[in-house]
């Protein structure tokens, strides 16, 4: 292990240290609250189950995609603390990276890349509140290419678009491929997968 206790001073202002931990320690009650958020319901509840009334269920990628953020940014940043100090990183859950941030925060932010780190862990928690409040922030319109090899077709998977969960609880790309309710998170990671591909 690297001696660490030669004095450093913190790249950030007080203010900024101070927010940065906070937004840490908001990290994992926001990354379980969206879980929540993964597949919303119609605010419009009919206590009494109508027959042939319809499920407006629909995927929520943007849940999705912060939850699933939210573990690559932080594991990205305790791998560089673990390479950097020589130690191990405890676990790979959100609490587990949060609290191993927390401890390092200090060796953190004197070193280099502090604003950046500052800045993404700002970014994520912003990015988490617009998915658990959608009023807090524009949203972008959730479409992407069609999974389908060689299809040319779009996926919406937002709450009001044409590929949002129709009636018998699918999703749909605009040439009419469809997913089914439990096959979303197979499709979610097939879009993770072919974003990469593109990159």
């Amino acid at each position: 292990m690297r001696d660490t206790t030669d004095v450093r001073h913190s790249l950030l202002c007080d203010a900024c240290v101070g927010k940065l931990e906070r937004d840490l320690r908001a990290l994992p009650g926001l990354h379980q609250e969206g879980l929540h958020h993964i597949m919303a319901t119609s605010r419009r509840r009919n206590p009494t189950k109508v027959s042939g009334s319809r499920r407006r269920d629909h995927l929520n990628v943007s849940a999705l995609d912060a939850r699933g953020n939210i573990v690559a940014i932080l594991e990205s940043w305790a791998s560089y603390v673990a390479d950097e100090l020589g130690v191990t990183v405890p676990g790979r859950s959100v609490p587990h990276l949060t609290c191993f941030l927390l401890h390092h925060l200090e060796w953190l932010t004197t070193q280099p890349p502090a604003e950046d780190f500052a800045a993404e862990i700002r970014d994520l928690r912003t990015e988490l509140l617009r998915v658990i409040d959608p009023e807090s922030g524009d949203r972008t319109p959730l479409t992407r290419q069609c999974v389908v090899d060689r299809c040319t077709g779009t996926i919406d998977a937002s709450p009001h678009g044409p590929g949002a969960a129709a009636g018998n609880g699918s999703i749909r790309c605009s040439a009419g491929h469809a997913w089914e309710v439990r096959e979303w998170l197979v499709l979610r990671h097939l879009m993770d997968r072919q974003r990469k591909e593109a990159a």
